[in-house]
């Protein structure tokens, strides 16, 4: 019992610190940079994101952040985002792992790839 109880506490230390060292991403950019000025085809295989980090989308208030399926992101789709974040500042947890896709409703920001 005392094994399995050091063991129930190990795991939730090891939580505990993984929490602990999460990282905030600025998209773009450390002052933010979701725009049509800013390669975030490069930010983003520049960076190292880990379940438990946080994306933060800074942008004018006449744009958005949709989440969107990966179908949806390849076409430029817009209509059917799986979830829109507006006000101009937006922080996203990576609660998964897993690729996801955004774009901008008024306009496609992320350089479209082949992959």
């Amino acid at each position: 019992m005392a094994v399995q109880r050091a063991l129930v506490c190990l795991a939730a230390i090891a939580m505990l610190f993984q929490l602990a060292m999460a990282a905030n991403h600025t998209v773009g950019a450390a002052g933010g940079g979701w725009d049509t000025s800013t390669d975030l085809q490069a930010w983003a295989v520049s960076q190292t994101f880990s379940v438990g980090d946080n994306l933060i989308f800074k942008y004018t208030t006449n744009h958005d952040v949709l989440e969107v399926t990966k179908a949806n992101y390849d076409s430029c789709g817009t209509s059917n985002p799986m979830k829109t974040h507006t006000g101009g500042n937006t922080m996203i947890p990576l609660s998964t792992p897993g690729k996801r896709y955004f774009i901008c409703g008024s306009m496609t920001l992320w350089p479209r790839n082949e992959d």
